[in-house]
C-alpha cells in the first residue's frame, strides 16, 4: 500500500529533530520517530488531494488491509521492513497503535535525504475525515514507547481532539479509572472519584474517601444524565462499574480539555512576529480571527501557510495597516499588524464584559422586582385575611 507522503508537500514542513535511538526489536523501550498520517479515500469526497478519487487511490492504496492482511483501523502503523509486525508503538497525544503494513515511503533513517529518524504512518481513517485528520497531524518527531507483540498494552488511538492542539496548547491526556467501586467502597481510588465528581460540579460532599450514600447519589445522578441508566432500579446504578467508569473518563477528557483552551485564551497577546511556516498557539489566534473576520473559510490548524498568509494580507488591506498585496509586510504580522490584532481582542474582551455587566444589571433588578412582587403579594394577603 503507497502511503500519505504528500501531507509533507502540502505543509511545507521541514523535518529535523534529536539524535535517532537505534532499537532493531523494541520491548518497553524508547525511540525517535519522524511520523506521519495516511488516509483510506472514498468515492464523492469533497476534496481529494491529487485532484480524484482515482489518482488518490494510486497514492494512499485502497484502504482494505496491511501489508499483513489486518483491515485497517485507526491506529495501524506502517513501519519500516526491520521492525516485525506485532510491535506496538505508543505515540504522545494520540494513543497505542500497532505495525501491520509497510510501504515504500516508510524507510529507516539515513535511507532518504528527509529520514532524518525511522518514519511511521498511521491510519487516521476513511474519506474526508481520515484526510483531514491526517492533515492536521502533518509531520511531527516524537519520542515513543515501544513495545514486544506479547506485551499486554492496549491498542487505541483517540482522535477526539486535532492531535496538533497538544503541541500548540498543552492539552490534557485522557485519564483512565480501572477500579470498579461502589456502596462501601473505600481508599485513594474513591477520593479521586469523589474529586473528579466535584470538578464536573456533582458531588458537594467532603472528600472522605469512603462510598457512601452522597457518593452513590452523584453516581446515579451522572449515570442518568449520560443516558446509562432509566431509573435507580436498574442492573449497575449506583456503581461505578465499566460502563461508568468509561463513559466518565469521556466526560472527563472533554471538560478537562475545554477549560485548558479557555484558559490559553483567557489572556492571549500577540507579542511576536509571525510569518509563513510558522507554528504555534498565536498562528491558531491568528487563523480564528481571520475566520471571524470571514477572511479565511477552512478549519484553523496552528500552522502559517499560504492560505494564511493570503487572508493575513486581506486583512491588512481591510484594516488599513498596508495599501496593497505588494507592500512592505504584506502577509506577515509585523508591530503595526500585531497592534491591530490586540485591538480586536481587546475590543471583544470589552464587549463580554460589557455584556456581563448588562446581564447582572438586570438579574439585580429583576430579583429586586421578584422580592417586591413578594412583599406585596403578603401585604394582599393578609389584608384580605383581615376582612
Amino acid at each position: 500500500m503507497n502511503k500519505f507522503i504528500s501531507t509533507i508537500i502540502l505543509l511545507g514542513l521541514i523535518l529535523g529533530g534529536m539524535p535517532d535511538v537505534n532499537a532493531a526489536r523494541p520491548d518497553g523501550e524508547k525511540k525517535i520517530f519522524t511520523i506521519t498520517g495516511y488516509y483510506s479515500p472514498l468515492p464523492g469526497q469533497q476534496f481529494y488531494i491529487t485532484g480524484d478519487y482515482e489518482s488518490e487511490i494510486r497514492l494512499n492504496g485502497s484502504g482494505v488491509a496491511g501489508a499483513d492482511g489486518t483491515p485497517v483501523y485507526p491506529g495501524m502503523i506502517a513501519a519500516p521492513v526491520s521492525y516485525d509486525f506485532g510491535i506496538k508503538i505508543c505515540i504522545p497525544s494520540l494513543g497505542c497503535g500497532m505495525v501491520n503494513d509497510r510501504g515504500g515511503a516508510i524507510v529507516e533513517q539515513g535511507q532518504r535525504d528527509l529520514a532524518r529518524h525511522d518514519r511511521l504512518d498511521v491510519w487516521m481513517g476513511y474519506g474526508d475525515e481520515g484526510l483531514r485528520r491526517a492533515l492536521s497531524w502533518g509531520v511531527q518527531h516524537l519520542e515513543c514507547d515501544l513495545y514486544g507483540e506479547d506485551s499486554p498494552i492496549h491498542v487505541g488511538m483517540n482522535f477526539e481532539v486535532p492531535p496538533l492542539l497538544y503541541q500548540i496548547l498543552n492539552l490534557p491526556q485522557k485519564r483512565m479509572f480501572t477500579q470498579n467501586l461502589s456502596y462501601g467502597s473505600g481508599g485513594g481510588a474513591v477520593r479521586e472519584l469523589q474529586e473528579v465528581l466535584k470538578e464536573l460540579g456533582m458531588f458537594e460532599g467532603a472528600l472522605t474517601g469512603i462510598f457512601g450514600e452522597q457518593t452513590r447519589i452523584a453516581i446515579l445522578e451522572f449515570q442518568r444524565k449520560n443516558f446509562l441508566i432509566e431509573k435507580e432500579e436498574d442492573a449497575g446504578a449506583g456503581v461505578f462499574g465499566p460502563q461508568t467508569r468509561d463513559k466518565l473518563a469521556m466526560v472527563l477528557y472533554h471538560f478537562e480539555v475545554q477549560q485548558k483552551i479557555r484558559e490559553a485564551w483567557e489572556n492571549f497577546h500577540f507579542d511576536e512576529d509571525l510569518q509563513r511556516g510558522s507554528r504555534n498557539q498565536a498562528v491558531l489566534k491568528l487563523q480564528q480571527i481571520l475566520i471571524q473576520e470571514e477572511l479565511m473559510d477552512v478549519q484553523p490548524t496552528g500552522f502559517f501557510g499560504p492560505k494564511t498568509e493570503e487572508s493575513l494580507t486581506q486583512f491588512q488591506i481591510k484594516h488599513g495597516v498596508i495599501a496593497n498585496v505588494s507592500s512592505a509586510g504584506a502577509g506577515k504580522v509585523g508591530p503595526s499588524t500585531r497592534e491591530k490584532l490586540n485591538g480586536i481582542i481587546q475590543e471583544e474582551k470589552d464587549f463580554i464584559a460589557s455584556e456581563r455587566k448588562e446581564i447582572l444589571a438586570y438579574q439585580k433588578i429583576h430579583d429586586r422586582l421578584a422580592v417586591l412582587a413578594a412583599e406585596t403579594d403578603k401585604v394582599q394577603r393578609y389584608s384580605a385575611s383581615v376582612k
